[in-house]
């Protein structure tokens, strides 16, 4: 799936706000607005941290070297930071560390592994087939890439937002008397 989508998603999953946040309601205890959520905003970082940190990495590098933002030409060092950031093992070293170090985010940082679970459908057979057993293994499912199937990129747009209604919906009819 593209990046924002992922964050979205995240978002929709893993806050407070979203559908983990049950009988909250849409404003927090404090009497926030759903969007002042810190666990809204970090559930969408981590949504789209996998591809920030690897190929976010490589287009802000040709953008600021005055290249454009291209495809090619992309060093080994992303790939393995790809790799790494879309791996099982990755995920859980990096998730077991953040949540040892600030526990609030166990719930935002499950936006992580579940970008990565939603990029293995969504991936096809290629350089960037989702690496989940890696180091121990390259072997990745050979899904539907979604940048040459628009069925697959408008129908993830269709289930975010829907996903994100049905939050909606849940927090209208949760709300306590």
């Amino acid at each position: 799936m593209d990046t924002l989508l992922h964050g979205v998603v995240g978002a929709s999953l893993c806050s407070r706000t979203g559908l983990a946040g049950g009988r909250r309601g849409p404003v927090d205890a404090r009497g926030r607005r759903q969007f002042s959520d810190w666990t809204l905003w970090a559930a969408f970082f981590f949504g789209i941290f996998p591809d920030l940190a690897s190929l976010g990495i490589h287009f802000m590098m040709d953008f600021f070297s005055g290249n454009g933002v291209r495809w090619h030409g992309i060093p080994g060092f992303i790939f393995f930071l790809y790799d790494v950031t879309h791996s099982l093992l990755g995920i859980a070293v990096c998730y077991l560390l953040l949540v040892g170090w600030k526990r609030a985010l166990w719930l935002p940082a499950l936006a992580w592994p579940i970008h990565v679970l939603t990029d293995v459908p969504t991936h096809g057979d290629g350089r960037f087939i989702t690496p989940l057993l890696w180091p121990f293994s390259d072997w990745g499912f050979a899904g539907w890439s979604w940048w040459l199937h628009p069925w697959v990129f408008y129908g993830g747009w269709i289930a975010a937002g829907m996903l994100w209604g049905t939050t909606i919906v849940l927090r209208l009819t949760w709300r306590k008397p």
